[in-house]
């Protein structure tokens, strides 16, 4: 079992823990205990019209109950709209098992109510008012069915709505969800060589979309066997990264030839049938859409309108936690790959797209708030150690120089000081200085002590620390 479904699996459990299902069990111990001494039996004996108050009466509540879980459902998924993210809703109803299960079984329960009042109980006589015994058994399990519904079902699923719009439920479940797809990642990663340069050849052929969205997946195994089927291809390359927007009629993957094939109509349809062009983009294959999904919460976390920079800040921390796995899944450093001994060449996100999606926004829209910045800069230092390639540890290079050297022309010209106080400030450039410390660390711990980028961070070392003497001053003058 997933790590993902292993969590969901332990979140709904733990909620029979709730205040709620503690006031059930004891009235279900109390029926249990009351039924026993009195020497009675589950089974509910009445008589026709006995029968038909029950389920007319438990038609109705259940009726009205699905009408309550629907208007349940519309309330989260505009909450979860205006606070975090309008990508996030299909996951809270057309992506979400659970809620599709109970609205579908309270549904289910109203038919199979209906079903036993006018099939069932209406082929009774008329002039018989008792119920045969071989009809009580599927009479009391509609009862007995609707009582669990409404005592049991119903109080979880309120209880789980609940839990599904808290900020803190939507990005690890997010989280959990591109975990998954890295440890999917991984072994296909295993299979692939860097490929810095797409591959020339003479006798290209471009397949072109028939339709028009979102790059859902690809079949790699189909285009490896299409690939070894054919000795007149020398290769299938790859255009277009999954997560991509692809238009109509616009080359999605070319074939490269060195002899004719009479039947390249045939392969072009069978090569143009392994990509999976969409309204949406998914999980499945897309570790970006996960991190657009936590930036997309974070930037809207930190906007005017909702100013929840808590929210930015349990994001940050999610995103460093997907780095990190990346990095020790293995993934390319560079986009381009070639898979080992065949011939199909991938384009695939690379490391430094998913470091720049996961930091670069945030930070341009956080940068005045102290407690974003902080966690951002902090973020990226503790998931350095975890760097064991060189080209991750430049990535990382870049972008704490990008962050880095931003905040300190802001603040040299002054953007910064009406947002931040000296103490802040102060902080934000120590935790840049131990960044820095960090990356330099684990570069000499790869036995890299000549690396691009050496003197851009020692001279980013130098403007922290005369950032911090000058605050230090400034503090100084103003206690005299």
């Amino acid at each position: 079992m997933s790590l993902k479904n292993k969590e969901a699996l332990k979140d709904a459990l733990g909620l029979f823990k709730a205040n709620t299902f503690k006031v059930i069990y004891i009235v279900l111990i109390f029926t249990v205990v009351l039924t026993f001494t009195t020497k009675a039996n589950f089974l509910i004996k009445t008589d026709k019209a006995g029968y038909i108050d029950a389920l007319n009466l438990l038609a109705s509540l259940l009726a009205s109950i699905v009408a309550t879980v629907y208007s349940i459902t519309i309330v989260a998924l505009q909450l979860a709209s205006t606070q975090f993210s309008p990508r996030i809703l299909r996951y809270f109803l057309s992506n979400n098992p659970y809620t599709q299960i109970t609205l579908g079984i309270f549904l289910g329960w109203v038919v199979y109510c209906l079903l036993l009042k006018f099939w069932l109980i209406d082929a009774i006589p008329p002039e018989q008012s008792v119920v045969p015994d071989s009809m009580k058994p599927i009479l009391n399990l509609g009862i007995y069915g609707c009582i669990c519904l409404i005592g049991v079902v119903l109080p979880h699923f309120i209880v789980t709505i609940a839990e599904s719009i808290n900020a803190a439920s939507i990005t690890r479940k997010i989280t959990l969800h591109t975990l998954h797809e890295v440890q999917i990642a991984q072994k296909t990663w295993q299979h692939q060589e860097e490929t810095k340069e797409r591959p020339q050849h003479t006798n290209k052929i471009a397949i072109k979309s028939e339709n028009f969205g979102y790059l859902r997946s690809l079949n790699i195994e189909k285009l490896r066997k299409i690939a070894n089927q054919y000795p007149q291809i020398d290769f299938i390359e790859q255009i277009n990264d999954v997560g991509s927007f692809i238009q109509k009629d616009v080359e999605i993957a070319y074939i490269a030839l060195n002899a004719p094939i009479p039947e390249i109509k045939k392969i072009e349809n069978q090569i143009r049938k392994q990509f999976d062009i969409g309204k949406f983009r998914s999980y499945r294959q897309d570790i970006h859409f996960g991190l657009r999904q936590l930036v997309d919460i974070a930037l809207k976390a930190i906007s005017p309108a909702v100013n929840d920079p808590t929210t930015a800040i349990n994001c940050l921390d999610y995103l460093g936690e997907i780095i990190r796995e990346i990095m020790e899944a293995g993934m390319p450093s560079v986009g381009f790959t070639k898979w080992k001994g065949e011939k199909v060449y991938l384009n695939e996100a690379s490391f430094d797209r998913v470091v720049n999606q996961a930091f670069d926004q945030i930070y341009h829209y956080g940068k005045n708030d102290f407690a974003v910045t902080a966690r951002l800069i902090d973020t990226i230092r503790k998931v350095i150690p975890f760097a064991l390639k060189i080209n991750y540890l430049d990535v990382f290079a870049d972008e704490i120089l990008e962050v880095g050297l931003d905040f300190s022309y802001q603040y040299q010209n002054g953007n910064l000081k009406h947002v931040h106080s000296q103490e802040q400030l102060m902080r934000i450039f120590k935790i840049t200085l131990k960044t820095i410390q960090t990356l330099e660390e684990q570069y000499r711990h790869l036995d890299k002590n000549d690396y691009e980028g050496k003197e851009k961070l020692q001279s980013l070392r130098n403007k922290c620390l005369k950032n911090i003497e000058e605050i230090k001053k400034i503090g100084d003058d103003m206690t005299l």
